[in-house]
Protein backbone atom coordinates (compact mmCIF):
# COMPACT_ATOMS: atom_id res chain seq x y z
CA UNK A 1 0.00 0.00 0.00
CA UNK A 2 3.00 2.95 0.75
CA UNK A 3 4.58 2.26 -2.76
CA UNK A 4 1.06 2.45 -4.15
CA UNK A 5 0.51 5.77 -2.72
CA UNK A 6 3.98 7.21 -2.99
CA UNK A 7 4.24 6.88 -6.98
CA UNK A 8 2.22 8.18 -9.49
CA UNK A 9 0.13 4.83 -10.88
CA UNK A 10 -0.12 6.00 -14.36
CA UNK A 11 3.92 6.05 -14.43
CA UNK A 12 4.37 3.13 -12.53
CA UNK A 13 2.54 1.20 -15.27
CA UNK A 14 4.86 2.74 -18.25
CA UNK A 15 7.74 1.67 -15.92
CA UNK A 16 8.70 4.90 -14.81
CA UNK A 17 8.62 5.87 -11.18
CA UNK A 18 7.37 9.24 -10.05
CA UNK A 19 6.25 10.27 -7.03
CA UNK A 20 2.23 11.08 -6.24
CA UNK A 21 1.08 14.30 -5.34
CA UNK A 22 -2.19 13.66 -5.72
CA UNK A 23 -4.62 10.70 -4.75
CA UNK A 24 -7.82 9.98 -6.67
CA UNK A 25 -9.85 7.47 -5.00
CA UNK A 26 -12.21 7.00 -7.86
CA UNK A 27 -8.99 5.72 -9.45
CA UNK A 28 -7.88 4.27 -6.38
CA UNK A 29 -4.31 5.45 -7.29
CA UNK A 30 -1.70 8.59 -6.81
CA UNK A 31 -0.79 10.52 -9.59
CA UNK A 32 2.15 13.03 -10.67
CA UNK A 33 1.97 16.67 -11.43
CA UNK A 34 2.05 16.04 -14.95
CA UNK A 35 -0.32 13.24 -14.97
CA UNK A 36 -2.33 14.99 -12.42
CA UNK A 37 -2.88 17.57 -15.36
CA UNK A 38 -3.87 15.20 -17.86
CA UNK A 39 -6.59 13.47 -15.39
CA UNK A 40 -8.32 16.58 -14.84
CA UNK A 41 -8.56 16.97 -18.93
CA UNK A 42 -9.47 13.80 -19.39
CA UNK A 43 -13.47 13.63 -20.04
CA UNK A 44 -13.62 10.29 -18.44
CA UNK A 45 -11.56 11.19 -15.21
CA UNK A 46 -12.36 15.21 -15.44
CA UNK A 47 -15.52 14.97 -12.70
CA UNK A 48 -13.14 13.05 -10.26
CA UNK A 49 -12.61 13.89 -6.88
CA UNK A 50 -8.61 14.72 -5.86
CA UNK A 51 -7.07 15.06 -2.70
CA UNK A 52 -3.57 16.25 -2.02
CA UNK A 53 -1.56 12.65 -1.46
CA UNK A 54 -0.40 13.93 1.95
CA UNK A 55 -4.18 14.79 3.10
CA UNK A 56 -4.99 10.95 2.28
CA UNK A 57 -2.58 9.66 4.05
CA UNK A 58 -3.51 11.43 7.49
CA UNK A 59 -6.34 8.72 7.01
CA UNK A 60 -6.20 5.34 9.05
CA UNK A 61 -4.53 2.61 8.12
CA UNK A 62 -7.26 0.43 8.38
CA UNK A 63 -9.10 3.09 6.04
CA UNK A 64 -6.28 2.95 3.52
CA UNK A 65 -6.61 -0.72 3.10
CA UNK A 66 -9.97 -0.37 1.52
CA UNK A 67 -9.73 -0.56 -2.25
CA UNK A 68 -12.51 0.12 -4.90
CA UNK A 69 -11.67 -3.31 -6.60
CA UNK A 70 -12.44 -6.73 -6.07
CA UNK A 71 -8.98 -8.29 -4.62
CA UNK A 72 -10.33 -11.79 -6.09
CA UNK A 73 -10.99 -10.51 -9.73
CA UNK A 74 -9.53 -7.19 -9.67
CA UNK A 75 -12.60 -5.46 -11.14
CA UNK A 76 -14.42 -2.71 -9.73
CA UNK A 77 -17.15 -3.01 -7.54
CA UNK A 78 -20.45 -2.16 -9.25
CA UNK A 79 -23.04 -4.14 -6.72
CA UNK A 80 -24.06 -4.05 -2.92
CA UNK A 81 -25.57 -7.18 -1.83
CA UNK A 82 -28.04 -6.49 1.59
CA UNK A 83 -28.03 -10.32 1.60
CA UNK A 84 -24.11 -11.15 2.26
CA UNK A 85 -23.38 -7.26 3.41
CA UNK A 86 -20.58 -6.92 1.03
CA UNK A 87 -19.54 -5.12 -2.08
CA UNK A 88 -19.59 -7.40 -5.59
CA UNK A 89 -17.59 -7.18 -8.78
CA UNK A 90 -19.34 -7.66 -11.88
CA UNK A 91 -18.09 -11.36 -12.17
CA UNK A 92 -19.02 -11.78 -8.02
CA UNK A 93 -22.30 -11.27 -9.08
CA UNK A 94 -22.55 -13.73 -11.48
CA UNK A 95 -20.47 -16.50 -10.04
CA UNK A 96 -21.84 -16.34 -6.26
CA UNK A 97 -25.15 -14.06 -6.00
CA UNK A 98 -26.67 -14.82 -8.67
CA UNK A 99 -29.77 -16.52 -6.24
CA UNK A 100 -29.13 -13.46 -4.14
CA UNK A 101 -32.53 -10.84 -4.99
CA UNK A 102 -31.18 -7.40 -2.77
CA UNK A 103 -28.74 -6.29 -5.25
CA UNK A 104 -28.06 -2.87 -5.72
CA UNK A 105 -26.42 -0.73 -7.90
CA UNK A 106 -22.67 0.26 -5.33
CA UNK A 107 -23.29 4.46 -6.73
CA UNK A 108 -26.83 4.03 -5.26
CA UNK A 109 -25.83 2.82 -1.80
CA UNK A 110 -22.84 5.09 -1.58
CA UNK A 111 -24.30 8.50 -3.09
CA UNK A 112 -24.43 11.37 -0.04
CA UNK A 113 -23.10 8.88 2.16
CA UNK A 114 -21.48 11.84 4.21
CA UNK A 115 -24.51 13.55 4.71
CA UNK A 116 -26.45 11.13 5.19
CA UNK A 117 -28.87 10.20 8.66
CA UNK A 118 -26.14 7.11 9.13
CA UNK A 119 -23.05 9.03 9.27
CA UNK A 120 -24.58 12.36 11.16
CA UNK A 121 -26.03 10.15 13.84
CA UNK A 122 -22.72 7.91 14.02
CA UNK A 123 -21.60 11.73 14.90
CA UNK A 124 -23.94 12.14 17.26
CA UNK A 125 -23.53 8.85 18.88
CA UNK A 126 -19.48 9.50 19.47
CA UNK A 127 -20.15 12.70 21.19
CA UNK A 128 -22.59 11.50 23.20
CA UNK A 129 -20.53 8.34 24.51
CA UNK A 130 -17.64 10.62 25.40
CA UNK A 131 -20.07 13.14 26.99
CA UNK A 132 -21.59 10.29 29.37
CA UNK A 133 -18.20 8.83 29.94
CA UNK A 134 -16.83 12.35 30.96
CA UNK A 135 -19.97 12.85 33.50
CA UNK A 136 -19.72 9.47 35.33
CA UNK A 137 -15.92 10.19 35.52
CA UNK A 138 -16.65 13.45 37.18
CA UNK A 139 -19.39 12.09 39.17
CA UNK A 140 -17.05 9.39 40.54
CA UNK A 141 -14.23 12.01 41.32
CA UNK A 142 -16.64 13.61 43.51
CA UNK A 143 -17.43 10.39 45.17
CA UNK A 144 -14.11 10.28 46.30
CA UNK A 145 -13.91 14.02 47.42
CA UNK A 146 -17.42 13.20 49.48
CA UNK A 147 -15.58 10.18 50.97
CA UNK A 148 -12.44 12.20 52.03
CA UNK A 149 -14.79 14.48 53.68
CA UNK A 150 -17.14 11.80 55.20
CA UNK A 151 -13.93 10.40 56.58
CA UNK A 152 -12.87 13.81 58.16
CA UNK A 153 -15.91 14.38 60.03
CA UNK A 154 -16.08 10.99 61.14
CA UNK A 155 -12.79 11.20 62.71
CA UNK A 156 -13.76 14.49 64.51
CA UNK A 157 -16.73 12.64 65.73
CA UNK A 158 -15.35 9.77 67.00
CA UNK A 159 -12.60 11.65 68.95
CA UNK A 160 -15.52 13.81 70.28
CA UNK A 161 -17.19 10.75 71.54
CA UNK A 162 -13.42 8.80 72.96
CA UNK A 163 -13.62 11.91 74.98
CA UNK A 164 -16.36 11.11 76.99
CA UNK A 165 -15.19 7.57 78.01
CA UNK A 166 -12.65 5.92 80.17
CA UNK A 167 -9.03 5.41 78.36
CA UNK A 168 -9.56 1.63 78.33
CA UNK A 169 -11.74 2.32 75.34
CA UNK A 170 -8.57 3.17 72.95
CA UNK A 171 -8.25 -0.13 71.53
CA UNK A 172 -11.75 0.33 70.64
CA UNK A 173 -11.08 3.22 68.98
CA UNK A 174 -8.40 1.72 66.87
CA UNK A 175 -10.38 -0.79 65.62
CA UNK A 176 -12.80 1.27 64.86
CA UNK A 177 -10.34 3.84 62.59
CA UNK A 178 -9.25 0.58 61.31
CA UNK A 179 -12.38 -0.51 59.80
CA UNK A 180 -13.28 3.35 58.86
CA UNK A 181 -10.11 3.49 56.57
CA UNK A 182 -10.60 -0.11 54.92
CA UNK A 183 -14.29 0.98 54.26
CA UNK A 184 -12.99 4.24 52.45
CA UNK A 185 -9.78 2.35 50.77
CA UNK A 186 -12.30 -0.46 49.60
CA UNK A 187 -14.36 2.17 47.79
CA UNK A 188 -11.68 4.16 46.63
CA UNK A 189 -10.18 1.45 44.81
CA UNK A 190 -13.58 -0.03 43.26
CA UNK A 191 -14.18 4.00 42.07
CA UNK A 192 -10.51 4.38 40.80
CA UNK A 193 -10.43 1.08 38.99
CA UNK A 194 -13.96 2.72 37.25
CA UNK A 195 -12.66 5.69 36.59
CA UNK A 196 -9.80 4.42 35.06
CA UNK A 197 -11.39 2.35 32.55
CA UNK A 198 -13.68 4.88 31.87
CA UNK A 199 -10.55 7.08 30.66
CA UNK A 200 -9.23 4.70 28.90
CA UNK A 201 -12.81 4.24 26.66
CA UNK A 202 -12.50 8.15 26.66
CA UNK A 203 -9.63 8.15 24.45
CA UNK A 204 -11.03 5.31 22.41
CA UNK A 205 -14.08 7.62 21.47
CA UNK A 206 -11.65 10.52 20.73
CA UNK A 207 -9.92 8.25 18.21
CA UNK A 208 -13.06 7.39 16.86
CA UNK A 209 -14.24 11.15 16.69
CA UNK A 210 -11.15 12.12 14.97
CA UNK A 211 -10.92 9.42 12.27
CA UNK A 212 -14.58 10.36 11.73
CA UNK A 213 -13.65 14.01 10.70
CA UNK A 214 -10.91 12.56 8.80
CA UNK A 215 -12.75 9.91 6.66
CA UNK A 216 -15.85 12.74 5.85
CA UNK A 217 -12.84 15.19 4.85
CA UNK A 218 -10.52 12.60 2.81
CA UNK A 219 -12.04 8.94 2.65
CA UNK A 220 -14.06 7.68 -0.55
CA UNK A 221 -18.06 7.44 0.04
CA UNK A 222 -16.72 3.38 -0.31
CA UNK A 223 -14.23 3.45 2.01
CA UNK A 224 -16.60 5.78 4.28
CA UNK A 225 -19.62 3.32 4.14
CA UNK A 226 -17.19 -0.08 4.90
CA UNK A 227 -15.47 1.75 7.22
CA UNK A 228 -18.78 3.06 9.57
CA UNK A 229 -19.45 -0.81 10.27
CA UNK A 230 -16.34 -1.35 12.08
CA UNK A 231 -17.03 2.17 14.00
CA UNK A 232 -21.10 1.11 15.02
CA UNK A 233 -19.59 -1.74 16.30
CA UNK A 234 -16.94 0.32 18.77
CA UNK A 235 -19.99 2.25 19.55
CA UNK A 236 -21.97 -0.72 20.27
CA UNK A 237 -19.83 -2.39 22.80
CA UNK A 238 -19.02 1.34 24.61
CA UNK A 239 -23.01 1.52 24.98
CA UNK A 240 -23.48 -1.42 26.08
CA UNK A 241 -20.58 -0.25 28.55
CA UNK A 242 -22.41 1.86 29.81
CA UNK A 243 -25.76 -0.20 30.02
CA UNK A 244 -23.56 -2.68 32.54
CA UNK A 245 -22.47 0.50 34.37
CA UNK A 246 -25.83 1.70 35.19
CA UNK A 247 -27.52 -2.13 35.50
CA UNK A 248 -24.65 -3.26 37.78
CA UNK A 249 -25.39 -0.29 39.76
CA UNK A 250 -21.55 0.38 39.70
CA UNK A 251 -22.51 4.00 39.40
CA UNK A 252 -24.30 4.47 42.99
CA UNK A 253 -22.81 6.94 44.99
CA UNK A 254 -21.16 5.77 48.60
CA UNK A 255 -21.10 7.85 51.52
CA UNK A 256 -19.56 7.22 55.28
CA UNK A 257 -21.70 7.72 58.11
CA UNK A 258 -21.31 7.11 62.01
CA UNK A 259 -23.67 6.15 64.31
CA UNK A 260 -22.75 5.84 68.18
CA UNK A 261 -23.80 2.85 70.11
CA UNK A 262 -26.28 3.85 72.57
CA UNK A 263 -24.76 2.28 75.66
CA UNK A 264 -23.15 5.60 77.04
CA UNK A 265 -25.40 5.46 80.09
CA UNK A 266 -24.67 2.18 81.10
CA UNK A 267 -20.94 3.01 82.10
CA UNK A 268 -18.98 1.84 83.69
CA UNK A 269 -20.22 -1.39 82.43
CA UNK A 270 -18.36 -3.51 80.12
CA UNK A 271 -19.01 -1.39 76.72
CA UNK A 272 -18.41 -3.82 73.46
CA UNK A 273 -18.33 -1.56 71.05
CA UNK A 274 -17.91 2.43 70.80
CA UNK A 275 -19.83 2.80 67.39
CA UNK A 276 -20.55 1.31 63.65
CA UNK A 277 -19.25 2.39 60.49
CA UNK A 278 -22.16 2.74 58.02
CA UNK A 279 -21.46 2.46 54.29
CA UNK A 280 -24.94 3.84 51.97
CA UNK A 281 -24.92 2.99 48.52
CA UNK A 282 -27.91 5.14 46.68
CA UNK A 283 -28.51 5.83 43.26
CA UNK A 284 -26.08 8.17 41.30
CA UNK A 285 -26.89 11.59 40.58
CA UNK A 286 -25.42 11.54 37.41
CA UNK A 287 -27.60 12.60 34.44
CA UNK A 288 -26.48 10.44 30.61
CA UNK A 289 -27.37 11.50 27.42
CA UNK A 290 -30.02 8.63 26.00
CA UNK A 291 -30.99 9.39 22.61
CA UNK A 292 -34.44 7.86 21.64
CA UNK A 293 -35.06 5.71 18.98
CA UNK A 294 -31.01 6.27 17.86
CA UNK A 295 -31.03 2.30 16.60
CA UNK A 296 -33.90 3.06 13.88
CA UNK A 297 -32.07 5.77 12.40
CA UNK A 298 -29.22 3.66 12.05
CA UNK A 299 -29.17 2.79 7.93
CA UNK A 300 -26.55 0.82 8.03
CA UNK A 301 -27.29 -2.68 6.33
CA UNK A 302 -28.14 -5.26 9.14
CA UNK A 303 -25.28 -8.42 8.69
CA UNK A 304 -26.76 -11.53 7.81
CA UNK A 305 -25.63 -14.61 10.16
CA UNK A 306 -25.55 -17.74 7.99
CA UNK A 307 -26.56 -20.68 9.73
CA UNK A 308 -25.23 -24.38 8.95
CA UNK A 309 -28.18 -24.98 6.45
CA UNK A 310 -26.92 -22.19 4.42
CA UNK A 311 -23.57 -24.00 4.24
CA UNK A 312 -22.23 -25.33 0.63
CA UNK A 313 -19.22 -26.94 0.07
CA UNK A 314 -17.70 -27.16 -3.55
CA UNK A 315 -14.46 -29.83 -3.93
CA UNK A 316 -11.84 -27.68 -5.20
CA UNK A 317 -9.10 -30.29 -5.15
CA UNK A 318 -8.09 -34.00 -3.99
CA UNK A 319 -4.87 -34.64 -3.06
CA UNK A 320 -2.78 -37.39 -2.90
CA UNK A 321 -1.08 -37.51 0.48
CA UNK A 322 2.27 -39.10 1.34
CA UNK A 323 3.37 -41.00 4.71
CA UNK A 324 0.91 -43.37 7.17
CA UNK A 325 -1.17 -41.90 10.13
CA UNK A 326 -1.71 -38.31 9.56
CA UNK A 327 -2.99 -36.74 12.44
CA UNK A 328 -3.20 -32.97 11.51
CA UNK A 329 -3.31 -30.67 8.53
CA UNK A 330 -3.12 -26.63 7.88
CA UNK A 331 -3.17 -24.35 4.85
CA UNK A 332 -0.33 -21.71 4.84
CA UNK A 333 -1.35 -17.72 3.98
CA UNK A 334 0.44 -19.22 0.27
CA UNK A 335 -1.90 -21.94 0.02
CA UNK A 336 0.33 -24.50 0.24
CA UNK A 337 -0.09 -27.50 2.33
CA UNK A 338 0.82 -29.22 5.46
CA UNK A 339 0.07 -32.95 7.06
CA UNK A 340 2.37 -34.51 10.45
CA UNK A 341 2.74 -38.19 10.09
CA UNK A 342 2.46 -39.24 13.91
CA UNK A 343 5.01 -42.40 13.84
CA UNK A 344 7.31 -41.11 11.16
CA UNK A 345 7.79 -37.47 13.26
CA UNK A 346 7.51 -36.15 9.06
CA UNK A 347 5.84 -32.61 8.48
CA UNK A 348 5.06 -32.77 4.59
CA UNK A 349 4.53 -29.86 2.32
CA UNK A 350 2.69 -29.98 -0.55
CA UNK A 351 2.04 -27.20 -2.87
CA UNK A 352 -0.81 -25.51 -4.70
CA UNK A 353 -1.57 -27.95 -7.47
CA UNK A 354 -1.26 -30.96 -4.45
CA UNK A 355 2.39 -32.01 -5.61
CA UNK A 356 5.37 -32.16 -2.96
CA UNK A 357 7.27 -29.52 -1.90
CA UNK A 358 9.14 -30.68 0.87
CA UNK A 359 9.43 -32.56 4.44
CA UNK A 360 10.57 -30.93 8.15
CA UNK A 361 11.93 -34.40 9.75
CA UNK A 362 11.37 -33.37 13.62
CA UNK A 363 13.37 -36.65 14.68
CA UNK A 364 10.35 -37.65 17.00
CA UNK A 365 7.10 -38.47 17.67
CA UNK A 366 4.62 -35.85 15.45
CA UNK A 367 1.16 -35.78 17.25
CA UNK A 368 -0.62 -32.23 16.07
CA UNK A 369 1.17 -29.09 14.48
CA UNK A 370 0.12 -25.46 14.22
CA UNK A 371 1.23 -22.58 12.01
CA UNK A 372 2.08 -19.20 13.34
CA UNK A 373 1.49 -16.48 10.46
CA UNK A 374 3.03 -13.37 12.50
CA UNK A 375 6.55 -15.56 13.59
CA UNK A 376 6.17 -17.59 10.64
CA UNK A 377 6.50 -21.03 13.25
CA UNK A 378 5.10 -23.94 13.37
CA UNK A 379 4.16 -25.46 16.67
CA UNK A 380 4.74 -29.18 17.14
CA UNK A 381 3.15 -31.35 19.98
CA UNK A 382 4.87 -35.09 20.47
CA UNK A 383 1.36 -36.71 22.05
CA UNK A 384 3.14 -39.32 24.18
CA UNK A 385 6.23 -37.44 24.19
CA UNK A 386 4.64 -34.59 26.63
CA UNK A 387 6.33 -31.66 24.82
CA UNK A 388 5.80 -28.87 22.49
CA UNK A 389 8.13 -27.98 19.81
CA UNK A 390 8.30 -24.60 18.38
CA UNK A 391 9.88 -24.43 14.65
CA UNK A 392 10.93 -21.95 12.27
CA UNK A 393 9.37 -21.91 9.32
CA UNK A 394 12.60 -20.00 7.30
CA UNK A 395 15.02 -21.85 8.52
CA UNK A 396 13.64 -25.88 9.57
CA UNK A 397 15.67 -25.06 12.64
CA UNK A 398 14.31 -25.82 15.88
CA UNK A 399 13.87 -22.78 18.15
CA UNK A 400 12.86 -23.98 21.72
CA UNK A 401 11.29 -27.18 23.03
CA UNK A 402 8.63 -26.76 26.19
CA UNK A 403 8.47 -29.74 28.50
CA UNK A 404 4.83 -29.74 29.44
CA UNK A 405 4.62 -32.92 31.81
CA UNK A 406 1.83 -34.70 30.52
CA UNK A 407 0.42 -35.81 26.77
CA UNK A 408 0.31 -33.02 24.24
CA UNK A 409 -1.88 -33.55 21.30
CA UNK A 410 -4.34 -30.95 19.52
CA UNK A 411 -3.34 -27.40 19.71
CA UNK A 412 -4.00 -23.90 19.32
CA UNK A 413 -2.49 -20.52 19.68
CA UNK A 414 -4.26 -17.29 20.73
CA UNK A 415 -2.68 -14.05 21.94
CA UNK A 416 0.64 -15.24 23.37
CA UNK A 417 -0.97 -18.43 24.84
CA UNK A 418 -0.49 -22.20 23.38
CA UNK A 419 -4.22 -24.23 24.32
CA UNK A 420 -3.56 -27.78 23.96
CA UNK A 421 -5.07 -31.00 24.94
CA UNK A 422 -3.85 -32.98 27.80
CA UNK A 423 -5.66 -36.18 27.57
CA UNK A 424 -5.82 -37.78 30.99
CA UNK A 425 -4.14 -33.70 32.43
CA UNK A 426 -7.18 -32.14 30.44
CA UNK A 427 -7.25 -29.16 28.34
CA UNK A 428 -4.59 -27.04 29.13
CA UNK A 429 -2.28 -23.30 28.86
CA UNK A 430 1.07 -22.41 28.09
CA UNK A 431 2.10 -19.04 28.48
CA UNK A 432 4.94 -18.57 25.41
CA UNK A 433 6.72 -15.49 28.03
CA UNK A 434 7.69 -18.02 30.57
CA UNK A 435 6.47 -21.24 29.17
CA UNK A 436 4.47 -21.99 32.34
CA UNK A 437 1.98 -24.50 31.98
CA UNK A 438 -1.61 -24.34 33.68
CA UNK A 439 -4.95 -26.42 33.76
CA UNK A 440 -7.67 -24.83 32.29
CA UNK A 441 -10.10 -27.43 32.60
CA UNK A 442 -10.11 -30.43 34.81
CA UNK A 443 -11.79 -33.40 32.59
CA UNK A 444 -10.18 -36.55 30.58
CA UNK A 445 -9.93 -35.17 26.72
CA UNK A 446 -10.43 -37.77 23.80
CA UNK A 447 -6.79 -38.91 23.08
CA UNK A 448 -5.19 -38.16 19.70
CA UNK A 449 -8.04 -35.38 19.24
CA UNK A 450 -7.86 -31.62 17.72
CA UNK A 451 -8.74 -28.41 19.67
CA UNK A 452 -9.70 -25.38 18.06
CA UNK A 453 -9.76 -21.30 19.25
CA UNK A 454 -12.60 -18.75 17.81
CA UNK A 455 -12.87 -15.58 19.05
CA UNK A 456 -12.63 -15.65 22.88
CA UNK A 457 -13.74 -19.45 23.02
CA UNK A 458 -12.53 -23.05 22.72
CA UNK A 459 -13.63 -25.99 21.43
CA UNK A 460 -12.70 -29.50 22.15
CA UNK A 461 -13.89 -33.50 21.75
CA UNK A 462 -14.24 -35.00 25.65
CA UNK A 463 -13.52 -38.91 26.27
CA UNK A 464 -17.28 -39.81 25.78
CA UNK A 465 -16.86 -38.22 22.06
CA UNK A 466 -19.31 -35.07 22.96
CA UNK A 467 -18.12 -31.54 21.61
CA UNK A 468 -17.59 -28.90 24.05
CA UNK A 469 -17.23 -25.14 23.72
CA UNK A 470 -15.90 -22.98 26.63
CA UNK A 471 -14.31 -19.62 26.91
CA UNK A 472 -10.75 -19.24 27.31
CA UNK A 473 -10.87 -19.09 30.80
CA UNK A 474 -12.46 -22.58 30.71
CA UNK A 475 -16.39 -22.21 31.66
CA UNK A 476 -18.51 -24.25 30.04
CA UNK A 477 -21.08 -22.77 27.16
CA UNK A 478 -22.25 -25.72 25.77
CA UNK A 479 -22.51 -28.95 24.91
CA UNK A 480 -23.58 -31.09 22.02
CA UNK A 481 -23.85 -35.15 22.21
CA UNK A 482 -23.78 -36.52 18.85
CA UNK A 483 -24.33 -40.53 19.34
CA UNK A 484 -24.52 -42.40 17.17
CA UNK A 485 -24.35 -40.10 14.61
CA UNK A 486 -20.66 -39.40 15.01
CA UNK A 487 -18.41 -42.09 16.10
CA UNK A 488 -14.91 -41.81 16.78
CA UNK A 489 -14.73 -37.83 16.48
CA UNK A 490 -10.98 -36.37 16.35
CA UNK A 491 -10.56 -33.41 13.87
CA UNK A 492 -12.10 -30.21 15.07
CA UNK A 493 -12.21 -26.70 13.59
CA UNK A 494 -14.32 -23.38 13.49
CA UNK A 495 -14.91 -21.04 10.66
CA UNK A 496 -15.72 -17.16 10.77
CA UNK A 497 -19.54 -17.51 11.72
CA UNK A 498 -18.79 -20.31 15.00
CA UNK A 499 -19.47 -23.02 13.14
CA UNK A 500 -17.95 -26.36 14.51
CA UNK A 501 -16.89 -28.65 11.79
CA UNK A 502 -16.01 -32.77 13.61
CA UNK A 503 -14.72 -35.32 11.70
CA UNK A 504 -15.64 -39.00 12.54
CA UNK A 505 -12.78 -41.57 12.17
CA UNK A 506 -15.08 -44.73 12.86
CA UNK A 507 -18.10 -43.49 11.25
CA UNK A 508 -16.36 -41.71 7.87
CA UNK A 509 -17.97 -38.59 8.10
CA UNK A 510 -17.68 -34.76 8.54
CA UNK A 511 -20.21 -32.64 10.74
CA UNK A 512 -21.28 -29.14 11.71
CA UNK A 513 -22.77 -27.63 14.60
CA UNK A 514 -24.42 -24.84 14.94
CA UNK A 515 -22.63 -21.79 16.60
CA UNK A 516 -25.10 -22.57 19.60
CA UNK A 517 -24.36 -26.09 19.71
CA UNK A 518 -28.11 -26.47 19.41
CA UNK A 519 -28.10 -28.28 15.91
CA UNK A 520 -26.13 -30.40 13.79
CA UNK A 521 -25.98 -31.53 9.99
CA UNK A 522 -24.42 -34.28 8.29
CA UNK A 523 -21.98 -32.64 5.84
CA UNK A 524 -20.10 -35.23 3.98
CA UNK A 525 -20.41 -39.08 3.95
CA UNK A 526 -18.10 -42.08 3.16
CA UNK A 527 -19.22 -41.93 -0.19
CA UNK A 528 -18.45 -38.12 -0.76
CA UNK A 529 -14.77 -39.46 0.14
CA UNK A 530 -14.24 -39.39 4.53
CA UNK A 531 -12.64 -42.57 4.79
CA UNK A 532 -10.71 -42.93 8.54
CA UNK A 533 -10.53 -38.79 8.27
CA UNK A 534 -8.44 -37.54 11.10
CA UNK A 535 -7.75 -34.02 10.61
CA UNK A 536 -10.15 -31.01 9.69
CA UNK A 537 -8.54 -27.20 8.73
CA UNK A 538 -10.66 -24.10 7.71
CA UNK A 539 -8.83 -21.68 6.58
CA UNK A 540 -10.91 -18.53 7.77
CA UNK A 541 -9.40 -16.13 5.44
CA UNK A 542 -10.03 -17.79 1.93
CA UNK A 543 -12.79 -19.84 3.79
CA UNK A 544 -11.76 -22.53 2.34
CA UNK A 545 -11.92 -26.16 4.36
CA UNK A 546 -9.12 -29.15 4.13
CA UNK A 547 -9.77 -32.37 5.47
CA UNK A 548 -7.01 -35.34 5.49
CA UNK A 549 -7.91 -38.79 5.40
CA UNK A 550 -5.58 -41.08 7.91
CA UNK A 551 -3.73 -42.25 4.79
CA UNK A 552 -4.08 -41.68 1.06
CA UNK A 553 -6.43 -38.71 -0.05
CA UNK A 554 -6.96 -35.02 1.28
CA UNK A 555 -9.78 -33.06 0.27
CA UNK A 556 -9.48 -29.06 -0.52
CA UNK A 557 -13.47 -27.62 -0.73
CA UNK A 558 -14.62 -24.26 -1.00
CA UNK A 559 -17.31 -23.02 1.61
CA UNK A 560 -19.67 -20.60 0.91
CA UNK A 561 -23.01 -19.70 2.53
Amino acid sequence: MSSKLTLCGVCEYRNINKPSVVWCSECDEGLCGECKEHHAASRGTREHIIVQISEYQKLPSKILEITQTCQKHNEKYVIFCKKHDCPCCRRCVVETHDNCRELNAIDDVIRNVKSSSAFLEMEHMLAELSENLQRIRKDRQNNIKSLKENKTKIEREIKETRMLINNHLDKLQEILMKELYAAEEKENKKISCLISSIQEKEREITECQTNLDKIKQHASDLQTFLSMKHIQQDVTKNEQLIESLLKEDKTNNVTLSFEKENTFENLPTALNKMGTIILDTRSSNTTLIIRKNKQAQIIVPTTHVPTVDDLKLTLRQTIKTIGENINSCSLLPDGRMIFSCYFSGQINVMKTDGSFDFTLQTGSLISHIHYIEDSQNFIVTSGSGKSITIIDMKTGKKEKTIKCGSSVYGIAHNNGQLFYNGYNSGLCVVSLDDDSVTQLVKATIRQYSSIAVWSDQLYYINKDESVICCDLQGKLKWKSELKPFLQGALGITVDNHGRVYVSGFHSHNVVVISPDGNKHRLLLAEKDGPQWPQALFFNRKNNKLLIANITKEAFLYDVSS
